[in-house]
């Protein structure tokens, strides 16, 4: 004869057994939780910064910088005239890695530097261009010019604009001083000339 507490015996096995068995299936349905990563701490204990996840970025092509166009120009002359006291800068010429000036002083002697690209720099000079008589004479009557290399460089801005000026050199033509640039234009080439008492433009032709 069973008695109650006899049967109540099995039924609470049964129902912790199924109890364990319904427990993995309801955490094998849940997503596991991960925990987060603690940051990393430097050596006084301070976290350090997470590392950076985005793209690095890229900075431009630098350019290099530095006088260029007239400015190098008249800075090579202006490099010049210190360059040798009391001098007159009577040319500055384009040459592949900078410009060549002449300066000639009141005696007649001519002196010759090359400065960099730039023209704020020496690379070369000032040496004696050692003139003969007939330049000597002619080197003295440009040192008394008015209108000096920096004034010809702005008239002949004037006069072409947006032109590059190659060269700018005193000439003595017809008992006259002049101030000769040549200058380029795109594809094309033009030859400027000045007056260089006055400062008035003489001629603006086209090089064929």
């Amino acid at each position: 004869m069973f008695s109650i507490h006899t049967l109540a015996r099995p039924l609470a096995l049964t129902a912790a057994a199924g109890l364990l068995i319904a427990l993995p299936a309801c955490s094998a349905a849940e997503d596991p939780v991960t925990a987060p990563t603690p940051a990393a701490s430097a050596p006084d204990g301070t976290p350090s910064s997470s590392p950076s996840t985005s793209a690095p970025s890229t900075s431009a092509t630098s350019v290099p910088t530095g006088a260029a166009g007239h400015e190098a120009l008249l800075a090579a002359g202006e490099l010049g005239a210190q360059e040798v006291s009391d001098g007159t800068v009577v040319s500055i010429e384009a040459e592949p890695n900078g410009w060549e000036v002449h300066v000639v002083t009141a005696d007649g002697a001519e002196q010759e530097l090359l400065t960099d690209s730039a023209g704020t720099a020496v690379v070369s000079g000032p040496t004696d261009d050692r003139p003969d008589a007939d330049d000597r004479a002619e080197n003295q009557q440009f040192a008394q010019v008015k209108v000096d290399y920096r004034d010809a460089v702005e008239v002949i801005e004037g006069e072409i604009d947006g032109g590059q000026i190659d060269e700018v050199s005193l000439d003595l033509e017809d008992n006259r001083i002049l101030w000769e640039a040549d200058v380029s234009v795109g594809s094309e080439q033009r030859t400027v000339q000045l007056d260089a008492d006055t400062g008035e433009v003489v001629s603006n032709r086209l090089d064929y």
